[in-house]
């Protein structure tokens, strides 16, 4: 009886430890997050209220990528953006579209009519070279004054957007 009861007990501490185990590392590796301010930036990829899993870890286990939806630091505010370009690539601008080390780069998710395009801030006058440890981002849908087009630092981004 006495052996009976001390293997019960080891079974509920295994099952205890392997749930918060498998909790701490859901954590850890995509942690769950909800978008509570308007991301017209964003819109159709994400849209208010939308739940989303930050990955934290992935940027470990693979390069980053173009088309890749990140959560980064900058201006003392968490932003959130899709990479267009990778460090050491040159990128251009234009009014017809985001060129990449000389390819049109389509199917990314940015949600730009470029013939209509009357806002021509985030067009560059030459190609440009993204620096090392950098990458350069751009909202999805960027009609909005508060959308983001810039280079930014790899060490200041928190992890790729996994979307639910």
């Amino acid at each position: 009886m006495a052996i009976e009861l001390h293997m019960k007990k080891n079974k509920y501490k295994i099952i205890v430890f392997t749930i918060i185990i498998l909790i701490t590392a859901v954590l850890a590796l995509a942690r769950p997050h909800r978008i509570i301010s308007p991301a017209k930036c964003m819109d159709p990829s994400l849209t208010d209220g939308q739940v989303f899993f930050l990955n934290r870890i992935l940027p470990y286990l693979r390069q980053y990528k173009i088309g890749d939806i990140i959560l980064f630091k900058g201006n003392g505010k968490v932003w959130i953006s899709r990479i267009v370009a990778l460090e050491n690539n040159t990128i251009y601008i234009t009014e017809n579209g985001v060129i990449v080390n000389g390819i049109a780069i389509k199917n990314t998710g940015i949600q730009k009519i470029w013939s209509s395009w009357k806002n021509k801030a985030y067009t560059t006058n030459k190609p440009f070279h993204v620096q090392p440890a950098h990458v350069f981002v751009l909202s999805d849908n960027f009609d909005d004054y508060n959308c983001i087009c810039r280079l930014i630092p790899k060490e200041s981004i928190m992890g790729i957007v996994w979307l639910w």
